[in-house]
């Protein structure tokens, strides 16, 4: 770690180590606040938000810009990718049937109309497409394991300086928060008459 003209670099290792620390802040805040638990927003974006104003108050305070090194994230992104994929069977896709295809043609529908979306608000601003595909479904099917693997390709590839901060701004304000709050209240009702349905004793015949 070091600093140099209002910049402070931090080394891969240590910017892991932060990257723990973040999720085990992250982790007690969510156990602490109940409302974090009940819309379902999870660990890692807590504790980020929660370290990137204290970095927005740092150079704020002292204009020291922090600067954190990803080699290790992009690394680490390609294991946690890999060992997800080691648990898929095929046996477990046949076993859902019915549910299962209907859930799969919802959410292929609901990709093309999160691209549509996008790309049509992008439109409007005279922005690139493909601005609109990192607010579509890149970051609101993907999350930001996705964006954050996606982005510098779609930034290098058509040109977008801020590619990076444009996915996680919306996977992090679309997928995490604004759609938690609305579905919140809905998702439980539904919930509570799944648990009343298959509690309910099936009569005597």
């Amino acid at each position: 770690m070091e600093i140099q003209d209002g910049l402070l670099r931090i080394d891969s290792f240590l910017a892991v180590t932060i990257g723990i620390l973040v999720l085990f802040v992250g982790k007690r805040l969510n156990e602490r606040v109940r409302l974090l638990r009940e819309l379902s927003i999870p660990e890692p974006v807590t504790g980020g938000l929660l370290f990137s104003v204290l970095f927005a108050l740092l150079y704020a305070a002292s204009g020291t810009v922090v600067e954190l090194e990803l080699r290790a994230r992009d690394v680490l992104l390609v294991y946690f990718f890999t060992t997800i994929g080691i648990n898929a069977r095929a046996a477990d896709l046949l076993a859902g049937g019915r549910p299962f295809i209907i859930l799969l043609v919802l959410t292929i529908g609901f990709m093309f109309a999160q691209n549509l979306t996008g790309i049509s608000v992008a439109g409007l601003f005279d922005l690139p497409a493909a601005v609109g595909m990192l607010g579509g479904s890149v970051s609101l099917i993907g999350g930001h394991g996705t964006t954050i693997a996606w982005a510098p390709t779609i930034g290098e590839e058509y040109g977008i300086a801020n590619a990076m901060e444009i996915g996680i701004a919306s996977a992090t304000l679309h997928s995490r928060i604004c759609a938690a709050s609305p579905s919140r209240p809905s998702l439980s009702r539904a919930l509570s008459k799944a648990r009343s349905w298959w509690s309910t004793p099936t009569p005597a015949s």
